[in-house]
């Protein structure tokens, strides 16, 4: 039978309300565990936990466990609501831990053992749950009436069984159509419509307009994970390098391991790069000219009425068809003008 894959995801601290990471004084080891054993279905295994406390008082902390249904930006975890329905990836149940109040003096380390017992009938995927190890009692915590931090270490655990490893990317976007810059903003939502643990990575290929391939770059290097049955919105911010110009085409492609090697997942996208600087440029060259035009026609025309009429004054009504040429070219060039104007308050308002 195939075990079940146990690995520690890792210990981190996250402020709930004021204090911040540097004034928690407390460490908890290992920050990870690479999985180095397999449990059958139905066995056991212990790990342990070693709590120091980094101030110079002596620390009171409270110890309890938590189903774990997801990971938010940054490795927060998001905890399950024990009043919501089940999703089967629950894990708190197999953990067996001394609860309660635990002690430790200023500078000193304690351990706290624990067990995972994983149980006949566990569904076959990843499993998700976290022992945490909090400032103020659980109870206030879940009232909101707590000052204080606390410090989770999530534990995953993968059953063997069936493997569902289907994924796919809802969304591949950018926040702009248009940037007035070098600077794109990517945005993927990779949905895990499976039961296990899926670490999608993979390269953004950009190319350009004529099709010739701009510049590359990888997308989730760190491997953040995807909960099984959960989607997770990633952000990529990318410098393109040199002059960016005009239209250009994003290909993601990720990678994560499945039942039977690699899975690939990939989309696209479009997004335009009009550096405001250099338009502003192009639009006064622009304006420079279709004035500069306006002017020598109408001084051409002018001259040119001169000359019709043998150098004689010459009254409006009689050379009206001729006025009509300027007046006409003066409300084009009008019209051209506001599309301008238009035009620039639009690229200034994208950017």
């Amino acid at each position: 039978m195939m075990g079940a894959l146990v690995c520690v995801l890792g210990a981190f601290v996250f402020t709930q309300n004021a204090l911040a990471q540097s004034g928690a004084g407390i460490t908890v080891k290992p920050a990870t565990i690479e999985p180095d054993r397999t449990v059958d279905a139905g066995n056991t295994f212990s790990e342990s936990i070693m709590v120091t406390n980094e101030s110079a008082e002596d620390k009171e902390y409270f110890v309890y466990v938590q189903d774990i249904k997801g990971v938010e930006d940054g490795g927060v975890p998001v905890f399950a609501d024990p009043n919501e329905e089940r999703t089967g990836y629950e894990l708190s149940a197999w953990l067996e831990v001394q609860s309660g109040v635990l002690m430790v003096p200023a500078g000193a380390t304690r351990e706290i053992p624990f067990t995972v017992r994983v149980p006949e009938t566990a569904a076959p995927g990843s499993h998700f749950g976290g022992i945490f190890i909090s400032a103020e009692p659980p109870r206030l915590r879940e009232i909101g009436a707590g000052v204080g931090y606390e410090v989770a270490v999530p534990i995953h655990v993968r059953v063997s069984g069936e493997v569902i490893d289907t994924a796919r990317i809802r969304s591949f976007s950018t926040d702009k159509l248009i940037y007035g810059d070098n600077t794109v903003r990517f945005e993927a939502k990779v949905e895990n419509q499976g039961n296990i643990l899926i670490r999608p990575s993979g390269p953004i290929t950009i190319t350009g307009m004529f099709g010739d391939r701009a510049e590359i770059f990888m997308a989730n290097e760190s491997r953040a994970g995807v909960f099984p049955g959960s989607v997770r919105d990633f952000a990529f911010d990318h410098q393109m390098k040199g002059f960016a110009f005009g239209r250009y085409e994003a290909i993601i492609a990720l990678a994560y391991d499945g039942s039977y090697g690699q899975k690939t997942i990939d989309a696209s996208l479009v997004f335009w790069v009009f550096p405001v600087k250099v338009l502003l440029m192009i639009i006064g060259a622009f304006a420079a000219i279709f004035i500069i035009g306006y002017l020598l026609t109408r001084y051409y025309i002018n001259q040119a009425i001169m000359r019709a009429a043998g150098g004689r004054r010459i009254t409006p009504r009689r050379y009206r068809r001729r006025a009509g040429i300027s007046r006409t070219l003066f409300v084009f060039v009008s019209i051209l003008g506001v599309c301008t104007l238009f035009l620039l308050a639009f690229l200034v308002l994208m950017a």
